[in-house]
C-alpha cells in the first residue's frame, strides 16, 4: 500500500462553530477510519472528499487528479450514508443496476455483475426483493453493493452501522472488513464507535475540534497515543500525576535511579490502561518484587461494574483514583493492584514524551 490515492493538502474550511484544518493522505487499498467526538468535523471530511462541500483553501486530489472544485459526479467516489438512501421504488436488482447503467455497462454483462456484487455482500437470491421487505442490515448490504457497482476509486462510508443493534453491528463490521479485502477498494470510514474503528482499520485518524489529533495504526492509536485526548478517547485510562511514582514505586534500591526521571511539574503525568494492571483483591498478600512497578496497596473500592466478560473496578488509593479490569468480582472492599513500569506512558502538557 505505497501508492497514494487520496490527498487532502492544507485543507481549511470555516464554519461559525467549527474550523477545519486538515492535511493527510490515503494509500491505494487502505481502509482508513475517522473517529472523534460529535461535531469534531468527521462527516465534513467525507463531504469535502466527495465534493458536497468545497474547502476555503487547500487541495483535494484523487488518483493524481486535483478535484478540489470538480462536481461530485466527476470525482469517482461512492458514498454510503447512515440512512442508505436506497431507491424505494426499485427492487434489489434494480438498485444495483442503476449504478451499472450510469457506467454504461452492456445489458448482457449486467446480470452476472449484479449476481457477483450481491454474492460479495451476502445478498444472493435477493434480486427481486423489494426495499420495504429488507431488514436494516440487508439494506446496508444493498447500499454497499450499489456503491461498489459504480466502480469507485474511493468508497466513503458515513457511520453505516448507526441504525443496527449491537449484535448486527458486530457482524457487519467484520463483513465490511472482508468486503473491503475482497474488493480492494480504498475506503474512508467515519464512525463514532472506537472499538469498530480499532477492529477493522488499517489506519485511524483521530479528530478533535476540526483538527487531526493523531494518525496511526490501531495499535499505535491505542498503545502509543500521542496525546492525552487520543488516549482517553480510545479507551479507559488511568492518568495520575507524576509524583505518584514516589509513593508507589516498588523496585530494588539499586534500580531506582533508572526508573525515576526528572519531574517536570504539575503537567507531567503518567498514563496506563486498566487492563494492563495486575490485580489482587486479598489485602496484605505479597506482590511480585522482581520487576519495577507501581503498587497501589489496599485501595478502597468505590464502584464495581459488571461488563459481562469482566468487571471494571474503580478504587481510591490515598488521593488517587485508579481503574482496573478483573475477571472476578473482588472478594473484599479493597484491592491491591500493580502496573509494570514498561506499561506506563509519560505525558507532559498533554503530549507523549516517553513510552
Amino acid at each position: 500500500m505505497s501508492d497514494t490515492i487520496l490527498q487532502c493538502r492544507n485543507i481549511k474550511k470555516t464554519y461559525p462553530r467549527l474550523s477545519l484544518d486538515l492535511d493527510f493522505s490515503v494509500s491505494q487499498g487502505e481502509l482508513v477510519s475517522i473517529i472523534g467526538p460529535s461535531d469534531s468535523g468527521k462527516s465534513t471530511v467525507l463531504k469535502l472528499i466527495a465534493g458536497f462541500v468545497n474547502p476555503d483553501s487547500g487541495i483535494v486530489a484523487i488518483d493524481g487528479q486535483v478535484v478540489t472544485h470538480l462536481p461530485t459526479e466527476k470525482r469517482n467516489t461512492a458514498v454510503v450514508f447512515h440512512d442508505y438512501a436506497l431507491f424505494p421504488h426499485m427492487n434489489v436488482e434494480q438498485n444495483v443496476a442503476y449504478s451499472l447503467k450510469q457506467r454504461k455497462i452492456a445489458k448482457d454483462d449486467m446480470i452476472p455483475e449484479i449476481r457477483r456484487l450481491l454474492e460479495l455482500v451476502n445478498l444472493s437470491g435477493f434480486e427481486k426483493r423489494g426495499i420495504e421487505d429488507l431488514a436494516a442490515d440487508e439494506k446496508l448490504r444493498l447500499a454497499l453493493a450499489r456503491a461498489l457497482a459504480s466502480d469507485p476509486c474511493i468508497l466513503l462510508l458515513d457511520e453505516p452501522l448507526m441504525l443496527l443493534d449491537s449484535k448486527k453491528r458486530f457482524e457487519l463490521r467484520n463483513e465490511i472488513r472482508q468486503i473491503h479485502l475482497k474488493s480492494g477498494v480504498t475506503t474512508v470510514y467515519v464512525t463514532n464507535d472506537k472499538e469498530e474503528a480499532l477492529s477493522i482499520s488499517d489506519r485511524i485518524i483521530v479528530m478533535k475540534n476540526g483538527k487531526i489529533d493523531q494518525i496511526g495504526t490501531p495499535e499505535d492509536i491505542y498503545r502509543r497515543p500521542g496525546t492525552e485526548f487520543t488516549a482517553t478517547f480510545t479507551g479507559e485510562c488511568n492518568i495520575l500525576p507524576y509524583d505518584v511514582i514516589l509513593k508507589t514505586l516498588r523496585v530494588p534500591e539499586t534500580e531506582r535511579s533508572k526508573v525515576i526521571y526528572q519531574c517536570f511539574g504539575p503537567d507531567h503525568k503518567l498514563l496506563f490502561r486498566p487492563e494492563d494492571m495486575v490485580v489482587n483483591d486479598m489485602p496484605g498478600l505479597p506482590f511480585p518484587e522482581f520487576f519495577p512497578h507501581l503498587r497501589f496497596e489496599n485501595a478502597k473500592i468505590i464502584r464495581c461494574e459488571y461488563l459481562g466478560k469482566e468487571y471494571l473496578v474503580t478504587a481510591q488509593y490515598d488521593e488517587f483514583i485508579i481503574k482496573v479490569y478483573t475477571v472476578y468480582r473482588p472478594a473484599s472492599d479493597c484491592i491491591t493492584a500493580g502496573i509494570r513500569m514498561n506499561k506506563i506512558l509519560e505525558f507532559n502538557d498533554g503530549r507523549l514524551i516517553r513510552h
